[in-house]
This record gives structure tokens, C-alpha cells and sequence, in this order.
């Protein structure tokens, strides 16, 4: 299947996704964050925890299906005896529902300013025992 991907999601958040099934991350990095906005609700997206330069065919991670999506602006102020400053950065906010495991096939590639698509295999494990 086509889809693009999260890159550099870190261990505890695919580990707490993988134990309860769904999870909602708060994206801040830039290149997740462009990659959300191109996707919808109902869209399916391969979550690694290597970085995008790193990905190539045999990268495992998981599959998952956007159930929601929402943006934030984060407002932070900092103030002082002779200065005051505000600073706005926006982060995306994915409740993500898991579907499996799966491992590139093949990269579609980026262009700056486009996200990762990839061709994800779905892997299944069946316990023979």
C-alpha cells in the first residue's frame, strides 16, 4: 500500500501505541507536521522511528489510520523588567488508531516541501504454537 510516513517517532510512543491500540501524538517537527497536513482522517500512515534520510527498503515500523486531526498554536510569553516577547509555534495533534506492522518495499521519495511517500507492506506474524 501507499503511504506516507512519521519519521523519527520515538521508541516510548511507538511502544505505548503498540500496547494500547490507539494514541494521540502532538507533532512539532517540521517535516511530520507538513507531512499531517497533507493527510485526512481515514488516511493510513507508516510511523518509524528512523529519520527520513535513513529510510530505505526493509525499514520496518507500524501502520496506523488517522482517526482525527486537529492543529494548535502553542502562544508562549516571556517577560522581564525591560522586555517582553511572544512567540507563537504550531503543532499538529494525531489521534492515530493501529492497523500492524509493516516494512518499506520501495520509497517514492520527497521534494522539498512534499512528504515521504512510501509502498509499505503490511507484515503479518502467526503463532503456529
Amino acid at each position: 500500500m501507499e503511504c506516507v510516513a512519521l519519521t523519527g517517532i520515538s521508541r516510548w510512543a511507538i511502544n505505548d501505541l503498540i500496547s494500547n491500540g490507539i494514541k494521540t501524538m502532538e507533532i512539532r517537527s517540521p517535516y511530520n507536521f507538513l507531512t499531517l497536513l497533507h493527510t485526512s482522517p481515514g488516511d493510513v500512515i507508516f510511523l518509524t522511528e528512523a529519520s527520513a534520510p535513513d529510510i530505505v527498503v526493509g525499514t520496518s515500523g507500524l501502520l496506523a489510520t488517522i482517526k482525527a486531526i486537529q492543529v494548535v498554536t502553542h502562544r508562549l510569553i516571556q517577560t522581564g523588567a525591560d522586555f517582553y516577547e511572544e512567540r507563537e509555534a504550531e503543532a499538529a495533534r494525531a489521534q492515530l488508531v493501529l492497523l500492524g506492522q509493516g516494512r518499506v518495499r520501495s520509497s517514492k521519495g520527497a521534494e522539498r516541501g512534499s512528504p515521504l511517500v512510501l509502498v509499505v507492506d503490511e507484515v503479518c506474524y502467526y503463532d503456529a504454537g
